[in-house]
């Protein structure tokens, strides 16, 4: 523990006093020397090294309290929504990396399904999913997967035949 002097305490300073872990606030020194310290109402002496100081707490608001606080201003959050899905496995899913390619396959179709839905609900103009060219057997299955959308207006291939453009 640091010795504190005069010069390292200010009135009005949240303090302990060590010996009797009492708190309160400091109000100055007497003309003995001694440290007054306010705690509910009384004034406690004692001398100034048997005294430290609190340091403030920071403040974290809970939710709740934003959530009430009358004068805060109230900003529309901002969500970043992708319009473009790409389906390369190391980019999408890295730590499926080394699954079997059914389920990779499987994973893919389920995530663009999700994305496709997502972009209707949002009222979204077009998306974008690349699909990559490889063998086409991904290819194939997302070609499959947009004809079960009836809100689809038409789709086309993108980027030399390795991505689909949606237009809903």
């Amino acid at each position: 523990m640091t010795k504190i002097n005069r010069r390292d305490i200010w009135i009005g300073e949240n303090v302990r006093i060590i010996s009797s872990g009492k708190e309160g606030k400091f109000e100055g020194l007497n003309t003995a020397g001694k440290a007054r310290v306010s705690h509910k109402g009384k004034v406690y002496l004692t001398p100034l090294s048997n005294i430290e100081i609190i340091p403030p707490k920071e403040y974290i608001p809970e939710v709740s309290d934003l959530l009430n606080d009358k004068n805060a201003v109230k900003k529309p959050l901002k969500i970043k929504i992708e319009h473009t899905l790409d389906l390369h496995i190391e980019k999408l899913a890295p730590h499926l990396l080394h699954k079997v390619p059914p389920y990779i396959l499987d994973f893919q179709i389920n995530k663009s399904r999700e994305f496709i839905e997502n972009a209707i609900e949002h009222h979204y103009p077009h998306i974008t999913i690349i699909h990559g060219k490889g063998q086409g057997v991904l290819k194939s299955a997302i070609e499959n997967l947009l004809k079960t959308y009836p809100h689809i207006r038409f789709t086309f291939s993108k980027h030399d035949g390795g991505a689909v453009e949606i237009w809903l």
